[in-house]
């Protein structure tokens, strides 16, 4: 620290506010039944890999879809969470997952200090982290984020010395990539990027002028060369073999099922303009451009060493971030090396000229500049509280899980209650990490991965919608009890919830703010049924959720007692929320799919202003077109209706309730001839 200047210890502080700024939205408490829904699942299949010292590569979760074929990709990313979980508990889970999430970004920041200078690559840092914040929970991918900056910082470290043999190094990282997440392919088309940027370098203008075997033996080239082979031939060194080093091409999605972080980015239209949304395309849309307009001066006032690899990276990210909206993330992480480094030529020699003509204004500048960079960063971080405040969400920052988290999983295990369970696709996961191998599942998180797309068309989707279905299906699996999460939103499943909380021959058991149980009225369940299906026992439940100083509690309690039939005192919660917290659009939207579902003119009408207000306050997605077009169209404002239930198919083409109001609709208006 001795041979720090005063410049050095300016740089500092800025650097712990972009780290702290960072920080702030990773420091979050696990929610295994909500939004780390995954993480249970991860647990879960390195706890069995660990024991059985074996990869398995069949579907071992799921009682309907045994033995279906699995390629586990992340298979050492989910032992890593089973040892770190149980040395460290999820304390130390959330702080592992912190230190991996800040270490690759201090990587990235020094590998674009190599291109650029500083104080540009701190002020483009504020884009790249509202992107990666979008990406805080525990997932195995946050692996790929630390391999894709030590990627960078190797490649960038040899072309500031190619006599260096650090790059090597990738060999050892891409062995543990190809185990650790399917994103290994990225570090192969990295290197090779740069391997093609620096063979049309050295090709001259005049093609059929070019030296090939000087072009070979250039020692960059050579090197990279080389390394790109062992790169290719070391991502078959994992379980799966063959079939693990081609997994990203084999990579499954059903258009009858579709994740949400799976979707292309332009089905999430909605967030064009909101500003507090990770994922939003104005945010994706700016950086492009910004991205874009960089290469105007990187191109144009170099004679040569033409930024080819940033170029080609970032469109290829782009790419893919418009067909998957989760690998935004890439595309934040090459937007920083790129925009800083194609920027520096003209941010050094405007800083230089200022510092010999204008010293002065180039100090008060300087000074401006940190201040600019603290003050953003501080003022970004006030706001995103402040909006969620004035929503009333309790702030979940804090390491281990958050409360409640546990319950539903302990209540089962320690009531001994029985499968097979019926449950939903977000909280499978969850049921894994509390209850396998003594129970089996329905659905999990893998998905599309474990599950054929005829599981989901012809029995699980069917299975939620329709009684008969759902008959058929309990009679088959005989199924025991139902394990569903009361915080997913899906119309299928708040029908199911209805249909079976108002159906004699299941009886509730168990709700809190993340999950609802039932069993089966049957002899087998009546201890249970007897000590936990009573008023006295499922109104402290719910008294719980609306005594709770966390606004999302008392939003689900209210929601639950529509769907379990008191839709007045439901209506009286809501509006009670929706007082104190005006702002809040969750609160609008079930208040409104609460009157809605009436028929009475005055029901109708609350229902209309109270969507309209739900897509004011920002539900403008595919679901709040729904609800509003259907207030719409109950309350004879046809025109409203179409044009609302249109919005909804263009946000997600795929929704099948907004096809099929809109398809009566039309059928309405214009009846069949004759």
């Amino acid at each position: 620290m001795k041979n720090l200047s005063h410049g050095d210890y300016k740089k500092i502080i800025v650097f712990s506010i972009i780290l702290a700024f960072y920080a702030s939205f990773l420091v979050v408490k696990i929610q295994p039944t909500h939004m780390d829904n995954d993480a249970g699942l991860y647990i879960s299949d390195g706890k069995i890999i660990w024991e059985t010292k074996n990869v398995f590569k069949r579907n071992i979760y799921s009682y309907v879809e045994t033995d279906y074929p699995f390629v586990n990709a992340r298979w050492l990313s989910s032992v890593t969470f089973y040892f770190v979980t149980a040395v460290f508990g999820f304390s130390g889970l959330t702080i592992f997952k912190t230190l991996i999430l800040l270490s690759a970004f201090t990587i990235l920041f020094l590998a674009v200090m190599k291109k650029a200078d500083f104080w540009l690559v701190a002020a483009f840092s504020l884009p790249t982290i509202l992107i990666l914040a979008g990406r805080n929970r525990i997932r195995p991918e946050m692996f790929s984020y630390l391999f894709i900056a030590i990627f960078l910082y190797l490649l960038f470290d040899l072309e500031k010395h190619p006599e260096r043999k650090r790059i090597f190094w990738l060999s050892p990282l891409q062995l543990l990539w190809v185990n650790f997440h399917i994103y290994f392919f990225i570090g192969i088309a990295l290197v090779a990027g740069f391997l093609f940027e620096k063979i049309v370098l050295h090709i001259p203008k005049k093609f059929w002028k070019t030296n090939w075997r000087n072009l070979i033996n250039n020692p960059m080239v050579k090197k990279l060369l080389l390394i790109l082979l062992i790169l290719i031939a070391v991502s078959f060194i994992n379980p799966n073999g063959i079939d693990g080093a081609m997994a990203p091409l084999q990579s499954r999605s059903y258009e009858t099922f579709v994740v949400s972080e799976n979707q292309p980015l332009f089905n999430f239209k909605a967030s064009f303009l909101s500003w507090g949304i990770f994922n939003s395309i104005f945010s994706f849309g700016s950086m492009a451009l910004i991205f874009l307009l960089s290469f105007i001066p990187a191109f144009f006032l170099r004679k040569s060493n033409w930024p080819i690899f940033l170029l080609l990276a970032g469109i290829a990210a782009a790419g893919a971030a418009l067909i998957h909206v989760r690998l935004l993330s890439l595309f934040a992480i090459i937007f920083l090396p790129a925009v800083a480094s194609n920027f520096n030529s003209i941010f050094i020699k405007t800083k230089d000229w200022l510092k010999k003509k204008k010293p002065k204004l180039a100090l008060i500048l300087g000074y401006s500049l940190i201040f600019i960079i603290a003050a953003v960063f501080s003022y970004q971080a006030y706001q995103m509280n402040a909006r969620a405040a004035e929503r009333g969400y309790r702030a979940d920052w804090g390491i281990g899980l958050d409360r409640y988290s546990s319950g539903a999983g302990e209540f089962f295990k320690e009531q001994n209650i029985k499968g097979p369970i019926f449950n939903d696709y977000d909280i499978g996961g969850y049921i894994l990490y509390y209850l396998f191998p003594g129970e089996k599942v329905f659905v999990d998180n893998n998905g599309a991965d474990s599950y054929p797309e005829s599981f989901f068309n012809d029995i699980f989707m069917p299975t939620l919608q329709w009684d008969e279905k759902w008959q058929e299906s309990q009679e088959k699996y005989g199924i025991n009890s139902i394990f569903i999460s009361i915080r997913d939103g899906s119309p299928a499943v708040g029908s199911f919830l209805w249909n079976r909380l108002h159906d004699s021959s299941w009886a509730l058991v168990y709700i809190d703010t993340y999950a609802i149980i039932l069993v089966k009225n049957i002899s087998e369940n009546k201890e249970v049924i007897d000590k936990f299906s009573t008023p006295e026992h499922i109104n402290g439940q719910v008294n719980r959720m609306l005594n709770s100083d966390d606004v999302m509690d008392r939003i689900v309690a209210g929601r639950f007692l529509y769907l379990f039939g008191r839709d007045d005192l439901s209506t009286s919660i809501l509006k009670k929320v929706a007082a104190e917290y005006p702002k809040n659009s969750w609160v609008w939207l079930y208040m409104g799919s609460v009157k809605v579902m009436k028929n009475d003119p005055q029901s109708l009408i609350s229902a209309v202003i109270f969507l309209e207000n739900a897509v004011n306050m920002g539900e403008k997605n595919s679901e709040g077109y729904t609800w509003l077009g259907l207030a719409y169209f109950k309350t004879a404002q046809f025109k409203k209706a179409e044009e609302a239930f249109q919005k909804a198919l263009w946000l997600d083409p795929g929704r099948y309730d907004a096809t099929n109001y809109l398809n009566q609709l039309q059928q309405y208006l214009v009846p069949p001839a004759q």
